[in-house]
């Protein structure tokens, strides 16, 4: 049994893609999977499909291509920007996304595959995630995986220019996003969960955790460790407590629980 759960471990570290973590040094959205059981911070169920029966939430993050790998924004707190990105949005996606952003637009029940809910995105802070977002917004559906599931999302780098690309994603964040930063989060917030897969190159721990109260449903995620020494203490396959700085976006505690 312990050779089989470690292959189960290191082949499922391998389709999650390493999740990429939320520090602002690496992309957070890699690929992770929700539990369906349970319930999001707007109390909608987990899964593809969410309220109005027709939209959903992602259950897996793609990595982008290498040529959309370091692309970052420096407008997100830009009111000019999120200004212009407004009247985009309005003009280009409220008809699939809803002016909601739940993918409750209009056209949305018409489509093959429904809209993406943009406020389950955990776009948190600057370069969590910049090049996913400006790689799914430029080539829309005409992608794998996309176009296999049948997305009729546009390319938006035929329609519109880098920049307002940029505005719409910066609207996007400030409208959508800004739940899961709260200013009245707390410093740290503590979790349960089991240990997937410790990988000490990329200074991260893989954990299959419950749901965080405030913070973060349950999830399978990849999370920045410091100091890396925690991971000493840490195997695949351990039950452990741990504490999240929300500030570092790290996990700075953690602890075997006893079985």
């Amino acid at each position: 049994m312990p050779k089989l759960y470690a292959w189960y471990s290191l082949a499922l570290v391998l389709t999650l893609g390493f999740m990429l973590t939320f520090s602002a040094a690496d992309q957070k959205y890699s690929q992770h999977r929700h539990h369906e059981d349970q319930k999001d911070p707007h109390g909608a169920r987990n899964g593809r499909h969410g309220h109005h029966g027709h939209m959903h939430r992602h259950d897996k993050w793609e990595v982008p291509p290498l040529e959309y790998a370091n692309r970052r924004s420096d407008r997100w707190t830009d009111d000019a920007a999120i200004a212009r990105g407004k009247k985009l949005f309005e003009t280009n996606c409220v008809v699939c996304h809803g002016s909601d952003g739940r993918g409750t637009g209009p056209a949305a029940k018409t489509l093959p595959h429904a809209p993406a809910d943009l406020t389950y995105h955990f776009h948190m802070q600057p370069g969590d995630g910049d090049a996913y977002l400006f790689w799914r917004i430029s080539e829309g559906g005409t992608v794998e995986p996309f176009k296999s599931m049948k997305s009729t999302m546009p390319a938006f780098k035929t329609v519109l220019s880098e920049d307002q690309r940029w505005d719409v994603l910066a609207y996007v964040h400030d409208q959508f996003h800004q739940g899961f930063k709260s200013e009245t989060m707390p410093k740290s917030v503590s979790g349960e969960g089991t240990i997937i897969a410790v990988v000490p190159d990329r200074e991260q721990v893989v954990v299959d955790h419950k749901k965080i109260e405030g913070f973060m449903a349950a999830m399978t995620m990849g999370y920045k460790v410091r100091p890396i020494s925690l991971l000493d203490r840490i195997s695949a396959g351990d039950q452990v407590r741990f504490t999240i700085d929300t500030q570092q976006n790290a996990i700075i505690k953690i602890e075997k629980l006893k079985k």
